[in-house]
């Protein structure tokens, strides 16, 4: 009798797994992480670009303010940095320069002729005006403000000053036109006041 042998070819896998437990994939290697750092850094960062943006702010409005906040008080006249008042009464040069020094402010003192323009369309033809310009200290024409007088921007009538006995100066309007004119200091005039406008 004959034995026959049967040969089969098993093959497994190889599982680490038991059959009992759902299959899981591998695992990936964890990376190493440093541990969570401090946003102290980033804080101090934005602080800082906060507090600049601040004083940018403040800067630019106390720029802003200062050149658009500026004014006049209640019946004075602005032109360019200044204000003027023209006063309603006649009085002699030395108390209309003292009610100007009473307003904080002086007899007016012309720097340019823009601003006798300006003071040429502001005032009544029929009355003459003291301006703060005498002789009274030294026989030299001099500002109350103490700005030097410059002979090259003067605005004199023709033939103006005529006299060595008056010492204070006048704005008038004669032969069809504003001009300066010298006279005696105890003749009653008006006047016009000036002063740096307010910034608020």
């Amino acid at each position: 009798m004959t034995t026959e042998i049967t040969y089969a070819e098993v093959r497994f896998k190889n599982e680490a797994q038991s059959l009992d437990t759902p299959s899981q994939t591998p695992a990936a290697p964890k990376e190493k992480t440093s541990p969570p750092q401090s946003n102290s850094g980033y804080l101090k960062l934005l602080l800082a670009a906060l507090l600049i943006l601040l004083l940018l702010t403040i800067l630019f409005l106390i720029t802003f303010i200062g050149k658009s906040w500026s004014c006049c008080p209640k019946n004075w006249k602005p032109f360019g940095s200044n204000c003027y008042f023209f006063s309603s009464d006649a009085r002699n040069w030395t108390d209309s320069k003292k009610r100007c020094s009473g307003m904080q402010a002086h007899l007016l003192v012309v720097d340019s002729k823009e601003e006798q323009d300006f003071i040429n369309k502001n005032v009544n033809k029929k009355i003459a005006y003291y301006l703060g310009l005498s002789d009274l200290k030294n026989g030299h024409w001099e500002w109350v403000n103490e700005t030097p007088y410059n002979q090259s921007a003067t605005f004199w009538h023709p033939g103006e000053p005529s006299n060595g006995n008056e010492h204070c100066v006048m704005l008038n309007f004669r032969n069809q036109k504003w001009g300066w004119n010298d006279i005696p200091c105890h003749d009653p005039q008006y006047s016009i006041c000036e002063m740096l406008k307010i910034y608020l």
